[in-house]
């Protein structure tokens, strides 16, 4: 830590030192304890490569946010190194040559701070073009062609102008790197449908330049082919205005904060929503007893989400550990683990297994290690994630075969079975604790009594009366 005076002003700078026989600034701190066993020293030193002091105490500020990020990836588990987006590799260059974001127009820079990056960059790009055509870009201001400088240097000279203003497509890695969900996959590629939905019928071009007309557009187009639900397209215009706010705000793009994909309106929103079927008890009845079983763990998992009324990634994103047999009552633990999260906070819940259930997993707990998945066949180890599309297809087309083509699909069975307990007066409070739809609620029924309490329900609704509308 060094005391800046600065003007009229005394400042303490963390992190900024300088040391003996040296006139050069430097970054310098301490690596927590929770992440050294990742570094080869317990100290990390950097020349900011300056003897100016304003600009040392900007620089030491940005590689100390860099540094930052980097440790609390090393605490979650995540690699010391992930694939950085274009404005950190951007910052990462003005850097090594002693400069900072808007450098240029800083009036309290020397106006030949950028010399040396200049000179790069003009070697650069001398080297790519013909003499008369680098001395129109050079010294007269022609533009640049699209793809003649390198993403980074281009990026770079933008931040050192002031001027930086990606692409809608270059906000991607940003959003998820900003968000901290660089490992969730499901987030990643909501973001990147979302993006898809826009670029099918607009020009990629900063959010800044869009118009609300063309938003509007947007709208009207996707709805008049009649290729994506209302619900669906509103969801995707939601993302995106949430990848712009953040990305926008995050990197102070000013222009760019003022998006159009704010308060828009979608016409007919969720008017087009299909209502989906409960199974009636006559079909329930059948699929306990009918379903094909060529692949025993597709068997398991509609029998399991036919009588627990558990989510499809629920049910494949099970260990052993999480089923407890050995008890009165043989329960489920529903919790988060690193290849699947919960839908919301009240969705880790314990589910006494009962009927087809409790013997189906009986049969998948057969034999497994504690630390084992219920389902391997749906897990992907490699992309570390549940395979819930593919899952769901498999239960599906076993519903088909025994109910026919019309049938409801697997996503019904937590419909039927919310009905199944209404109609046996099962308490509300504990009906939203099965199926996860409580708000305050969650561990609230944990205790042994308790679970025995859910069993007599569930047992009860077994052959209960379904196909009611429940909103």
């Amino acid at each position: 830590m060094t005391l800046l005076a600065l003007g009229v002003f005394n400042v303490t700078v963390p992190h900024l030192f300088k040391p003996k026989n040296r006139h050069t600034w430097h970054y310098r701190r301490a690596v927590p304890t929770a992440v050294r066993a990742h570094y080869k020293q317990t100290h990390i030193l950097k020349s900011l490569q300056t003897t100016d002091d304003i600009k040392a105490a900007k620089l030491v500020t940005e590689i100390n946010r860099q540094y930052e990020e980097e440790f609390d990836r090393l605490r979650r588990g995540l690699p010391k190194s992930l694939a950085q987006p274009t404005y950190d590799l951007a910052l990462e260059k003005l850097h090594k040559f002693g400069l900072y974001q808007n450098a240029i127009s800083d009036q309290s820079a020397p106006a030949d701070i950028a010399t040396d990056f200049l000179d790069h960059l003009a070697d650069k790009l001398s080297a790519l073009v013909p003499k008369a055509q680098f001395e129109g870009i050079w010294y007269n201001g022609d533009p640049i062609p699209d793809g003649l400088m390198e993403a980074v240097d281009s990026a770079a000279l933008d931040l050192l102008h002031g001027k930086y203003r990606p692409r809608a497509s270059a906000y991607i890695d940003d959003y998820i790197q900003l968000s901290g969900k660089t490992e969730d996959r499901k987030f990643s590629d909501e973001a990147k449908r979302a993006l898809k939905y826009l670029l099918e019928f607009l020009p990629d071009k900063p959010p800044g330049d869009y118009t609300r007309a063309e938003v509007r557009r947007l709208i009207s187009s996707h709805i008049g082919k009649g290729t994506v639900k209302t619900a669906t397209l509103h969801r995707q215009l939601t993302v995106l205005r949430a990848m712009f706010n953040k990305v926008a705000k995050e990197r102070e793009l000013k222009t760019d904060i003022l998006h159009p994909f704010s308060d828009f309106h979608v016409p007919g929103l969720r008017e087009d929503s299909r209502e989906r079927k409960d199974f009636s008890t006559e079909e329930l009845a059948l699929l306990r007893q009918n379903l094909i079983k060529r692949k025993p763990q597709i068997q398991s998992l509609a029998h399991l989400m036919l009588e627990t009324g558990l989510r499809i990634n629920e049910c494949c994103g099970l260990k052993v550990s999480d089923v407890v047999l050995d008890v009165e009552t043989p329960y489920l633990v529903i919790q988060k683990n690193p290849f699947r999260r919960l839908k919301t906070g009240s969705s880790r819940r314990y589910i006494p297994l009962v009927g087809v259930a409790l013997i189906a997993v009986s049969s998948e707990h057969k034999g497994k290690a504690a630390d084992d998945w219920l389902f391997p066949d749906y897990i992907d180890e490699v992309k570390k994630a549940t395979k819930n599309t593919s899952a769901s297809a498999a239960v599906n087309k076993r519903i088909r075969a025994v109910l026919g083509q019309g049938a409801p699909t697997c996503h019904s069975f937590r419909h039927s079975f919310n009905s199944r307990l209404r109609n046996v007066e099962c308490p509300k409070d504990i009906r939203d604790e099965l199926g996860g739809w409580a708000s305050s609620v969650s561990d609230r029924y944990g205790s042994p009594a308790d679970i025995k309490i859910k069993q007599r329900y569930l047992l009860q609704s077994i052959d209960a009366p379904s196909g009611v509308d429940w909103g």
